[in-house]
């Protein structure tokens, strides 16, 4: 924060804050719950941060999650036309009722607590092979070796893709992690075509031979739940890039939240049949989401006694939300693992919580025992106040998890 306490209007772009934000976020809560800020190329947002406001607004149905209007307000803001590809348009993350209604009902099957459950044997082999080749490495990296392949191979197996291919997944997502939508190198444009071109031919060749996966499944579905050619690859596109992202930083961020805690870790190794409920203090503490999907005001809203005009792009904090002591009074920013299974809005709240919230606890869950059963003496390989992270608008993880086995 700038000297006497005032933000800058960038400030979502300090240092400061991509290495801590809770100080910040502290802040806003008690003094400006709802606050604006601004990029350097001119766009703008307010920025929501009190629990019971996030929460709230994550169930407003006059807040859209439309990225054609999205994409239209962030345009008008920058002066320049921004259109979404068919890539992005099409599927639920990025639809109000009715379609999104209609998308979720067509692909919850996928993500049912049995359907995870049957994924399981498979995950814990690929977390399995990851660990042995972190094994043979000096100064392994949780993050590049673990945290990185496993929910872009777990996304891979879902929708049928080779797990052979996870690698070029890795660049693509990259890409669409790390480049904006004006897109001023080219590069976002040209691996959007890329894996678009991929996507197709799978698609395809599930139409001529389908298998036990959600591609096969979304291409013979029937009735209600029939899908348009542009649905399957949007959402296919969707959950190949930005469904390994979001775990990415989960999985890091429990294993950051453990290492930098070693007496809680000590603890949890002693009984690690209580993880199922740890899992969730981990997710909360480390709070992977800074903040959920852009959301456009469709009409004037009024939150926490500021009135945000109609054609407004707001951000709303579940890492701010999940430490905020009106929602949890008793040590917000601590780890507890004794703590009760607290509520977080990690996942989000309404009617787009995160469809994948079962898969992407499972691969917490799986990395978490199998590194602690293999490797009891895991501990960090710097000191925990070397841990840098990476500028980021959504997900909040480190540069690198280094560690010694």
């Amino acid at each position: 924060m700038a000297a006497g306490g005032a933000l800058s209007k960038y400030w979502m772009f300090s240092d400061e804050y991509t290495q801590n934000p809770y100080p910040i976020f502290s802040t806003l809560r008690s003094e400006q719950p709802v606050t604006m800020v601004q990029t350097p190329d001119g766009a703008r947002a307010w920025v929501i941060t009190r629990h019971e406001d996030v929460r709230n607004a994550l169930a407003d149905p006059r807040l859209s999650r439309d990225i054609g209007n999205l994409y239209q307000a962030l345009g008008r803001q920058i002066g320049k036309e921004l259109k979404p590809t068919d890539e992005i348009t099409h599927h639920l993350a990025n639809s109000d009722p009715p379609r999104h209604t209609r998308l979720r009902k067509a692909l919850v099957f996928a993500f049912t607590p049995k359907r995870v459950a049957n994924m399981r044997p498979r995950l814990e082999q690929v977390v399995e092979g990851l660990l042995d080749e972190l094994a043979a490495q000096h100064q392994p990296d949780l993050l590049e070796g673990l945290a990185e392949p496993l929910p872009i191979i777990a996304i891979a197996q879902l929708l049928g893709v080779p797990d052979s291919d996870w690698r070029q997944f890795k660049i693509w997502s990259n890409t669409m992690r790390s480049t904006d939508a004006a897109d001023p190198t080219g590069l976002l444009a040209e691996h959007t075509r890329e894996l678009s071109a991929y996507m197709a031919d799978l698609i395809a060749e599930k139409e001529r031979h389908p298998t036990d996966d959600l591609i096969s499944a979304m291409v013979h579905a029937e009735g209600d739940k029939q899908l348009t050619p542009k649905e399957i690859l949007s959402t296919a596109f969707a959950l190949m890039t930005g469904g390994n992202e979001t775990t990415t930083a989960l999985v890091t961020g429990c294993f950051a939240a453990l290492l930098t805690h070693p007496e809680q870790a000590k603890r949890l190794k002693a009984d690690l049949d209580r993880l199922p409920q740890v899992v969730d203090e981990l997710i909360r503490f480390s709070s992977p989401m800074l903040y959920t999907l852009q959301r456009l005001t469709l009409e004037d809203v009024e939150i926490a006694g500021t009135t945000i005009p109609a054609g407004e792009i707001l951000m709303l904090s579940p890492a701010s939300a999940n430490h905020d002591p009106e929602a949890l009074p008793d040590r917000p920013d601590e780890l507890d693992i004794d703590r009760p299974r607290p509520v977080h809005l990690t996942f989000g709240h309404g009617i787009h919580y995160c469809i994948g919230s079962h898969l992407a606890r499972a691969q917490a869950e799986i990395s978490i025992r199998r590194v602690l059963e293999r490797f009891p003496d895991v501990r960090l390989a710097v000191h925990p106040s070397e841990l840098r992270y990476r500028p980021a608008l959504l997900a909040r993880a480190p540069v690198a998890l280094p560690v010694r086995l």
